[in-house]
């Protein structure tokens, strides 16, 4: 006897995938699954970076991404040095991420 694919799990596993939650104490902020790739890339550039992108890495175990206050720091400084390379600025980063940025800010001020 053959099993089936179960068509519930694989599209719940697809609509889990499309974004990412990131915790925050002021509220959790989603980001599309395309917005996690492209920050992955920018925080695998940086070696300081690395728990926080084990963290995002990890979004298939835990459905959050969960950080420390040092972690949200080090994220902040991440993108906002992205942005500072980005042709167009911080406005201009994939969708979600000048929002993280605004939160994060908010969450550790």
């Amino acid at each position: 006897m053959q099993a089936r694919p179960v068509r519930g799990l694989t599209e719940m596993s697809k609509r889990h995938n499309d974004r990412v939650r990131v915790s925050l104490s002021r509220g959790d902020v989603l980001l599309p699954w395309a917005s996690r790739q492209e920050l992955l890339n920018q925080l695998r550039r940086v070696t300081w970076a690395r728990p926080i992108s084990e963290a995002f890495e990890a979004v298939g175990v835990s459905p959050t991404v969960s950080l420390s206050r040092e972690q949200k720091g080090l994220l902040l400084a991440a993108i906002e040095l992205w942005g500072a390379q980005a042709p167009g600025g911080l406005k201009a980063l994939p969708d979600g991420i000048f929002k993280l940025r605004n939160r994060l800010h908010d969450d550790l001020n």
